[in-house]
């Protein structure tokens, strides 16, 4: 246990935890007497291991793996023999002894309650220790690429192929005798429904490759004694482009220029409430002489700066063209990044992980081998299978 550990454990072995002791010996427990189950819900212990970590702190040592389970800790509470075992159909927490069920329904209530409290505690220690864990490396993010493809998909399609919407016409009388008409052109309202779907697919697809690029970092240059991982994650995506992709390549020079004028124009007056520059204006500008003029506005934060532009037609092929194409660009630039990231898998930035990498790419120039190691492993984890 480390240092900034011993004063947690200490002081969780005093309150939350003091009536928490040591397993009784195998030998001198009778096995006889009834035992009773209870199953902690996913809300109350979200990170099963952090109950576990929590009775560490105060020296009760965990076992496992074993056959469909990942860990069990055997304790005792109040003098009962327990067990808290993380199994592949839930968190399981035991008592056995002389009692009856209504007395072992309270002991597991007062138990449950009282290691979910001491999760606080855990996270504290946990929390002092992050960033320079998270910065040294000693890391794994987790992958979410296919989710934010397929929003991006999804979009996409509404806003290629929007939802057919029929012509309406509509006539009545008014109250004063008068008749009235209004027409509404399906068409209008199609192309109005595709460019909301346009900027929702932007965004995604922007969102996506941040996610992306700063996956892509351990298969490439990334070293934790010199990069700083969480300001690279808050970098803004044309910065996490410059990391990863650079800027000597004149085509991706080309590409991020033309990804920045789309997000200049569609995405970013949406971030900011629907101002700066963007489709059709965001203010009139009353005009001596000239009356109101449609403007976009950019700059807001700094010194604004104004541009006088009509209202145009989505160039929505155009916009996905250019996806295609920096999808195209990655696939062939960072393979074996895009590779790995098109698995599903997980990536972790640690030094053990990105030699593994290196070695791999050295002796076999793929890393199918190490994916589909990593997925065998992944899978023998969800299944628990050990």
């Amino acid at each position: 246990m480390s240092t900034s550990e011993e004063p947690s454990g200490e002081r969780l072995s005093k309150t939350t935890l003091r009536d928490f002791g040591p397993p009784i010996p195998h030998d001198e427990r009778d096995y006889d007497l009834p035992s009773f189950r209870v199953t902690l819900s996913p809300q109350e212990a979200p990170i099963p291991v952090l109950l576990r970590h929590a009775l560490a702190l105060i020296g009760i040592r965990h076992n496992g793996p074993g056959e469909k389970v990942a860990w069990w800790v055997t304790f005792t509470y109040k003098g009962f023999p327990c067990e808290l075992a993380h199994q592949k159909f839930g968190l399981r927490l035991r008592i056995g002894g002389d009692l009856t069920e209504e007395q072992a329904d309270d002991l597991l209530t007062e138990m449950r309650k009282k290691l979910v409290s001491a999760v606080r505690t855990v996270e504290a220690v946990l929390a002092d220790k992050a960033s320079e864990t998270l910065n040294a490396g000693n890391v794994t993010v987790v992958n979410q690429h296919r989710q934010l493809r397929r929003a991006y998909e999804y979009f996409r399609e509404r806003a290629t192929n929007p939802a057919v919407v029929e012509d309406v016409h509509e006539r009545g009388t008014s109250e004063g005798g008068g008749s009235w008409s209004s027409f509404l052109l399906g068409k209008n309202v199609m192309a109005l429904n595709a460019s909301h779907d346009l900027v929702a697919a932007i965004s995604a697809y922007v969102s996506s490759l941040e996610h992306d690029l700063v996956l892509a970092l351990p298969f490439l240059d990334f070293d934790p004694s010199m990069d700083d991982l969480t300001k690279i994650i808050g970098d803004r995506w044309g910065e996490k482009w410059r990391r990863v992709i650079g800027h000597t390549d004149p085509e991706a020079v080309r590409l991020r220029q033309r990804l920045a004028e789309v997000v200049e124009r569609w995405r970013n007056p949406y971030s900011h409430g629907g101002f700066e520059k963007g489709h059709g204006a965001t203010m009139y500008l009353h005009t001596p002489g000239l009356g109101a003029l449609p403007v976009g506005l950019s700059g807001v934060r700094d010194s604004p700066l104004f541009s006088f532009h009509s209202v145009s037609e989505t160039d929505i092929e155009g916009v996905f063209a250019l996806f295609d194409e920096i999808d195209a660009y990655l696939a062939k630039t960072i393979p074996h990044a895009m590779e790995w990231i098109d698995s599903g898998l997980h990536v972790r930035f640690d030094a053990e992980f990105m030699a593994q990498v290196v070695g791999y790419l050295d002796s076999e120039g793929t890393l199918a081998k190490l994916i589909d190691a990593y997925g065998f492993r992944r899978d023998m984890v969800a299944n628990m299978d050990y």
